[in-house]
C-alpha cells in the first residue's frame, strides 16, 4: 500500500497537475487561441519544422546503420565498444554537440583561411562557416541533431537485428537475397526509430535558438516570455533564461495558454508519430530475451562494416570533442578548472542525485507493487516535452499560490531547486517503473508464486527473492534519471535553477561565442562527467545481466547514485533595494532580459537595451520617456551602451561588428553614425562589448569573440592603436565586457579570465585585481561595472549574482550584496550596472526582468 501510494503522489503532483493545468489553460484562456494567427505563419512554421527534423530523423538513421549492423551480427571488441559509446553519445547534452561543430567550422575556416584560400576561391565562398539564420545554417542545425541522435536508430535497429532467427538470416543468404529478406524486417523497428529521433529532435529549441532560426520549440518560449511570437519580437536569437519566473501572474496566464495553443499543431504531430512508433514497437515485440545465441561466423559483420562504424564514431562523437580540446588556448590546470566550474558541478550532481534517488525509490517501490498507469502518465508527460513542462511548473507553483501562505513551498520549490526536480521526474521518472514492470513477467512471476508458497508477502518476496537479482537494475533506475537530469537542456534552461548552480544554464550563456575557454572546458568537463557515469553504467549493465540473464527494458543506461552535498552558496548577503524599475513584457516600461545600461549626466536619465532588441530610455525614477529598435537584430542583439560625452547614445551593435551613434532627443531613436565592420584587421571588430571616452576625446572599443582586444579610434572615428590579445597571461582578455576610464586609467572587466584588468589609456598594462572565487574581492564572470563618486567600482558579478563594491587602487571588497534567487535583493544573472550622479546603484537582474536600485 505504502509503495503504490508513494508512486501515486510522485506522478500525480508532477505529472498529473501539469496536464490537468494545460487541459484548463486550454479551456479557460480563449484569448490565447488568437496565438495562432495569422494562420499563414503556423503552417509556414510547423512545415518549417517537420522539415528540419525530417532530415535530422533520416540523416541519423543513415549514420546509425553500419553500427545496428555491428551491433546486431558482431561479437567482438567493437561491438562491446559500441554498446559504451551509445549510451554516452546519447547522454551528452545537444548544446555541447552544437558547440563541437561550431569549433570544427572555426578551426576549419581557419585553416582554409591560411592555407587554402584557392579552394574557398574555386568554391566561391568567403567562409564555410554559414551565416546565421541561413540556408547553411539550418542544416548545420539539422547535422548537430543527428549527430546527437543516432544512437537510438543505431540500438533499436542493432537489437532487432540480434534477435532475428539465425536459420532465417543462412537461408536468406543461401538465397541470395539477404538484404532484402533482412530488411523487410528490419523496416518496422527503423520506423519506429525514425519516428523517436524525430520527436526528440521537435522538442529541442537550444540548437536552433542561439542563431535566429525559427521553430515550433522557438517560437513557443518566445510566445511565453513575450506573449508574441518570434516573427514580430525577433527575440528567437539570443538564448538567455529565466525571464519567465518575473512574469506578472496575470501575463504568465495569458502568455502561457499562448504557447500552449502555439505548441498543439506540433504535440498533435509528436501525438500521431508516438502511437505509430507504439503500435509498431508492440507489433515488433516477440521476445524476451535478446541474444538468440551463437550465430555462424557467415553471418559476423563484414570488415566495411566495422570500417564504417567507426568512422561514423569518429566523425560524430570524436571530432567534435577533439575540436574542442584544440580550441582551448590556455594551459591545462586542473586547480583553476575546478575553482571555475565546482559551482556548477556540485550542483548538477546534487540536482541529479535528488531526482536519481527519488527515481530510484520509484524503482524499488515497482518491484513490490505491479502498477501501470503512473507509467503511461510519465511517458505522456516526456512527449509534451521539457519546455511545456517547465511552463505549466511554473505557472502551477508562481508567486501569488504560495508566497505569503505557504512561503516555506515558495522557497523550496519556486525559488529553489524544487521546481527543476520535479520536472525531471515528469521527464524520466516513468523510465523507474516502466523498467521494472520486467519483473511482473512470467519468469519472474514463478519465483514470487514459490515464495508466496512459503508464506512470504509481497514485501518479503520483493526483499529476499527480487532484491538480490535486481538491485543492479534499481541503481540504474536512479543513475539513469541522474544522467539525463544533469544533461537536460529545455527544461533546465526555462527553469533556471539559481541554487544550486547547474552547467546546463552557464553553457547556453556563452554558446553564441565563436570560441570561449570557459565554455570549452565547462562541456568538455560535463562530458567528462558522462563519460566517467557511462563507464559505471556499462559495468552495472554487465552485473544486471549476469544476474538477470534478460535485459532491463528502457533503461540500457545503468550506474550508481552519488551523494553530494546539496547547496552553493557564498558569504554574500541579501540587501533589500529602494526601488524596483521595469517589468516583464514587450511594451513601454517592461523589458525581456535585459543586458546593458548606461547613465545620462546630460539629463540624469538612463538607457535599457533588452534581448528584443529594444533601447527604452528612462528618466531619473526609472519612468519610461521613449524607445526605439535597433535597426537589425536577426544575428544578435547589443550587450553594452554608452552615452558619449557630445550626450548622444554609443552602442557596441554586438553582433552586427559595428558601433552605432543615436541621438536620444529624437523619439524614434535616430541613428546619426556607424562605424565598423566583421573582421580582425584595424577598425574591424567581431563581437565589440563596450565603449570608453578618455578626456581626450578617444574613443575605446573592447571586442570578445577569438580576437579579444580594445581599439582606440580618434573623435572621427580613425583607428590609433589598439591592446591586449585574447589568453589568460597579464595584459591578455577573455571576454573583456566592461570599461570604466578614470584619468588615465582604464579598468576592464575581464569576465572569463574572472578578474578586472588595470592599463593605462595608452595601453600600457598595469595590474589585475582579483581571481576566481566566491569570496571577498573574487570574482566569477564579472560583467557590468561602474565607478562612484567616490572612485570605488562597483562591480555585477554574472557567476556569483551579487554586487561587490571594490577599492580600485588595492581590488579589496568593501562590501558585497546579492544572492541568487527571485527575491528582492536577490540576483538572476545580473549585466550591467550604471551610477547616477547620487550615487544610486542601478543593476540590471537579467533573469528576473528588473532592474533593483540601491544606495549604497
Amino acid at each position: 500500500m505504502i509503495a503504490r501510494a508513494w508512486i501515486a503522489a510522485v506522478f500525480l503532483v508532477c505529472c498529473a497537475l501539469p496536464v490537468a493545468w494545460m487541459i484548463w489553460a486550454l479551456v479557460t484562456t480563449p484569448s490565447a487561441w488568437a496565438a495562432l494567427r495569422p494562420p499563414v505563419f503556423h503552417l509556414k512554421l510547423l512545415g518549417r519544422t517537420l522539415l528540419y527534423n525530417s532530415v535530422v530523423a533520416f540523416t541519423a538513421t543513415a549514420l546509425a546503420i553500419p553500427v545496428a549492423i555491428v551491433l546486431g551480427k558482431g561479437r567482438g571488441w567493437v561491438a562491446r565498444g559500441l554498446t559504451f559509446v551509445l549510451p554516452t553519445a546519447l547522454l551528452l547534452p545537444s548544446i555541447v554537440y552544437a558547440y563541437g561543430w561550431m569549433q570544427v567550422l572555426r578551426n576549419t575556416n581557419e585553416f582554409l583561411r591560411d592555407h587554402g584560400q584557392w579552394l574557398l576561391q574555386r568554391l566561391g565562398v568567403e567562409s564555410v562557416y554559414p551565416m546565421p539564420g541561413s540556408v547553411g545554417d539550418a542544416w548545420r542545425c539539422a547535422w548537430t541533431l543527428a549527430t546527437w541522435l543516432w544512437p537510438i536508430p543505431a540500438g533499436v535497429i542493432g537489437l532487432s537485428l540480434r534477435r532475428l532467427d539465425a536459420d532465417l538470416q543462412q537461408q536468406a543468404l543461401l538465397e541470395g537475397a539477404y538484404w532484402r529478406i533482412v530488411g523487410r524486417q528490419l523496416l518496422a523497428p527503423a520506423l519506429a526509430a525514425l519516428a523517436v529521433v524525430a520527436i526528440l529532435a521537435m522538442q529541442e529549441f537550444a540548437v536552433y535558438e542561439p542563431t535566429g532560426i525559427s521553430v515550433v520549440a522557438t517560437e513557443v518560449r518566445t510566445v511565453f516570455e513575450t506573449g508574441e511570437p518570434g516573427w514580430r519580437t525577433g527575440a528567437i536569437s539570443s538564448v538567455k533564461t529565466g525571464q519567465a519566473f518575473s512574469l506578472s501572474p496575470a501575463d504568465q496566464q495569458k502568455n502561457a495558454g499562448a504557447a500552449l495553443v502555439t505548441a498543439m499543431p506540433l504535440l498533435g504531430v509528436i501525438a500521431l508519430l508516438s502511437v505509430g512508433a507504439f503500435w509498431i514497437a508492440r507489433r515488433d515485440d516477440a521476445s524476451d530475451v535478446v541474444d538468440v545465441g551463437t550465430k555462424p561466423a557467415v553471418l559476423g559483420p563484414g570488415w566495411a562494416s566495422i570500417v564504417l562504424s567507426v568512422i561514423v564514431v569518429a566523425l560524430t562523437l570524436i571530432l567534435p570533442i577533439v575540436a574542442m580540446v584544440i580550441s582551448i588556448r590556455r594551459p591545462f590546470d586542473l586547480g583553476r578548472i575546478w575553482r571555475t566550474f565546482s559551482p556548477p558541478v556540485i550542483g548538477t550532481l546534487s540536482v541529479g542525485v535528488i531526482a536519481g534517488a527519488i527515481s530510484a525509490l520509484l524503482a524499488i517501490c515497482g518491484i513490490v507493487r505491479r502498477i501501470t498507469w503512473p507509467a503511461v502518465l510519465g511517458l505522456v508527460t516526456f512527449l509534451l516535452g521539457g519546455q511545456m513542462l517547465a511552463i505549466a511548473l511554473i505557472r502551477l507553483y508562481n508567486r501569488p499560490v504560495f508566497e505569503f501562505r505557504l512561503r516555506w513551498i515558495y522557497s523550496l520549490v519556486y525559488n529553489g531547486p524544487g521546481i527543476v526536480v520535479m520536472a525531471y521526474l515528469a521527464r524520466f521518472g516513468w523510465l523507474a517503473v516502466w523498467a521494472t514492470r520486467s519483473t511482473w513477467t512470467r519468469r519472474w512471476q514463478s519465483l514470487r508464486d514459490m515464495a508466496a508458497i512459503d508464506g512470504a508477502g509481497a514485501v518479503a518476496a520483493a526483499r529476499y527473492v527480487v532484491w538480490p537479482l535486481a538491485w543492479p537494475a534499481v541503481a540504474a533506475c536512479g543513475v539513469l534519471v541522474m544522467l539525463l537530469s544533469m544533461t537536460e537542456v529545455p527544461a533546465t534552461i526555462l527553469l533556471n535553477p539559481l541554487r544550486p548552480q547547474m552547467f546546463v544554464p552557464q553553457l547556453m550563456t556563452w554558446v553564441h561565442t565563436l570560441r570561449s575557454d570557459d565554455m570549452l572546458e565547462g562541456a568538455l568537463l560535463l562530458a567528462g562527467m558522462v563519460v566517467v557515469l557511462a563507464g559505471v553504467v556499462v559495468g552495472l549493465g554487465w552485473m544486471a545481466r549476469r544476474r538477470w540473464r534478460a535485459p532491463l527494458r528502457g533503461a540500457a543506461k545503468l550506474g550508481v547514485v552519488v551523494l553530494v552535498a546539496y547547496g552553493v552558496g557564498g558569504c554574500s548577503k541579501s540587501s533589500k533595494p529602494d526601488e524596483v524599475w521595469l517589468e516583464t513584457g514587450a511594451g513601454e516600461g517592461q523589458v525581456v532580459y535585459p543586458r546593458g545600461i548606461c547613465y545620462s549626466k546630460t539629463d540624469d536619465s538612463y538607457f535599457v537595451v533588452d534581448r528584443l532588441a529594444r533601447i527604452q530610455h528612462l528618466d531619473r525614477n526609472g519612468k519610461f520617456l521613449s524607445g526605439w529598435r535597433m535597426p537589425a537584430f536577426a544575428q544578435g542583439k547589443p550587450v553594452g551602451l554608452t552615452v558619449g560625452p557630445d550626450g548622444n547614445l554609443w552602442v557596441p551593435d554586438t553582433h552586427y561588428s559595428r558601433v552605432m551613434v543615436f541621438d536620444p532627443k529624437h523619439p524614434d531613436g535616430k541613428p546619426i553614425r556607424e562605424f565598423g565592420s566583421f573582421g580582425r584587421d584595424k577598425g574591424q571588430f567581431i563581437y565589440p562589448s563596450d565603449i570608453a571616452f578618455d578626456s581626450k576625446g578617444r574613443i575605446f572599443v573592447s571586442e570578445f569573440g577569438d580576437h579579444d582586444r580594445i581599439q582606440v579610434f580618434d573623435k572621427d572615428f580613425h583607428y590609433l592603436f589598439e591592446f591586449g590579445r585574447f589568453g589568460d597571461g597579464p595584459g591578455e582578455f577573455s571576454r573583456p565586457q566592461s570599461m570604466v576610464i578614470d584619468g588615465e586609467t582604464l579598468y576592464v572587466t575581464d569576465a572569463c579570465n574572472h578578474r578586472i584588468d588595470v592599463f593605462t589609456t595608452d595601453g600600457r598594462f598595469l595590474r589585475t585585481m582579483g581571481k576566481i572565487g566566491s569570496g571577498p574581492g573574487e570574482f566569477r564572470f564579472p560583467y557590468g561595472m561602474d565607478m562612484d563618486s567616490k572612485g570605488r567600482l562597483v562591480v555585477v558579478e554574472f557567476g556569483n549574482n551579487r554586487v561587490q563594491l571594490i577599492d580600485k587602487e588595492t581590488g579589496r571588497s568593501l562590501a558585497t550584496w546579492g544572492t541568487g534567487g527571485r527575491d528582492l535583493g536577490q540576483f538572476a544573472y545580473p549585466w550591467g550596472v550604471a551610477i547616477d550622479r547620487d550615487d544610486r546603484i542601478v543593476t540590471v537582474d537579467a533573469g528576473n526582468n528588473r532592474l533593483q536600485v540601491f544606495t549604497f
